[in-house]
């Protein structure tokens, strides 16, 4: 078995358990609040195999999980709202990477940190989007989110913030999150393999793990299944600060 996961994956037996944890954790903690897999499992996964194959490791291990939650939750998403930010996102994308170009990253960082955490603070103080949000805004969103994919890698925030701010019932929002995620990341991986970051052995990988992704969402299901409303906003909105701390502090990390 040793022989087989160092030829294979170039892992030793201790390192594919701490894998095997790593995801786990990362899957149970998306598949509850609909967010967060990249958050706990890059720096997670970057331990094991660096961050360079890390993060393509993640995206299939989105798509993947993505997949399997897709018939479970794909009648409480709010479809008008995806198809909305998705092609906005897609539209956006190519100005992130344009951005960069004139831009310094860690500045775009920094400015994106300050950003979102302003926003976590008007989320703080019980602001709501309207009930009918106008349709220009959900675009924005979608714009912003594909913005800061192509510039940053991050796609997420503005998404979260949007959903965060919605006065709709908690099911909705994570489903559509979690939807919206799914799309982005297969989006991404089919990227990364016209590009080559993705290959053959990062889906080998991702493949190796999905047997504790797959239990883990099942697992996060349950514990969301179990969980009232309030009690979810109250986490996530925790989940929620932690990203803005951890995405401020590395901002100002990079720039010192």
């Amino acid at each position: 078995m040793t022989v087989l996961l160092n030829d294979l994956f170039g892992l030793t037996p201790f390192y594919c358990l701490m894998g095997f944890l790593a995801v786990a954790f990362a899957g149970a903690l998306r598949a509850f609040s609909g967010f967060g897999f990249a958050l706990a499992g890059v720096p997670l996964l970057a331990l094991i195999f660096g961050p360079a194959q890390a993060v393509p490791i993640v995206l299939v291990l989105e798509v993947i999980g993505g997949l399997q939650m897709a018939p479970m939750i794909r009648k409480q998403v709010d479809w008008g709202s995806v198809g909305l930010l998705l092609p906005a996102a897609l539209l956006g994308a190519p100005l992130g990477v344009w951005a960069l170009s004139i831009l310094s990253a860690d500045w775009l960082r920094l400015v994106i940190a300050v950003a979102l955490v302003g926003a976590v603070i008007v989320i703080a103080t019980g602001a709501r989007l309207p009930a009918n949000t106008p349709r220009k805004w959900i675009l924005t969103v979608g714009g912003l989110s594909g913005l800061m994919a192509g510039s940053t890698a991050m796609s997420g925030p503005p998404v979260l913030v949007y959903f965060m701010a919605r006065a709709d019932e908690a099911s909705r929002n994570r489903a559509s999150m979690m939807m919206y995620f799914l799309f982005i990341s297969t989006a991404t991986v089919a990227v990364g393999v016209i590009s080559g970051v993705v290959t053959l052995q990062t889906v080998a990988i991702g493949a190796l793990f999905s047997p504790a992704l797959i239990a883990s969402n099942l697992l996060g299901h349950w514990l969301f299944g179990l969980t009232r409303d309030d009690l979810y906003r109250r986490i996530s909105f925790g989940l929620l600060c932690v990203i803005a701390l951890a995405t401020f502090i590395q901002a100002l990390t990079d720039l010192i």
